[in-house]
């Protein structure tokens, strides 16, 4: 009976380490085949601000009124566009990536400009 109960705990340490053992292997494999972005790489990409970023966040951030941010845009907006994202605006209204970097340049040259000139 002594053996028995050895054999069936054996069996379960070599199986539950087999187990373990495999799902290591799977979970390393996952990390190696993570890339390392660049600055390229994530221009509109998962870690990218376009995919999070709204005219919203952007008044707030900067003080400007949403209706001055879609100016700057080009875009003429819609009801709840100050809530979509960039990403997705720039898609809904047929805007290339550098267009839309242009635009959002623009944003924050002026919103520079604006604060260098309160320290003057």
């Amino acid at each position: 009976m002594k053996n028995l109960k050895i054999s069936i705990l054996s069996i379960l340490i070599i199986i539950i380490t087999f187990i373990i053992t495999r799902q290591f292997l799977i979970l390393h494999a996952g990390f190696k085949n993570i890339e390392i972005p660049t600055k390229e790489s994530r221009q509109f990409g998962n870690m990218s601000t376009y995919k999070w970023l709204t005219v919203k966040k952007l008044s707030h951030k900067y003080n400007i009124s949403q209706q001055e941010i879609f100016k700057v845009l080009e875009i003429i907006p819609h009801k709840d566009d100050e809530n979509t994202p960039i990403i997705e605006l720039m898609k809904k209204y047929n805007k290339t990536p550098e267009e839309m970097k242009k635009n959002l340049r623009k944003i924050i040259e002026n919103h520079r400009n604006l604060e260098g000139k309160k320290y003057e």
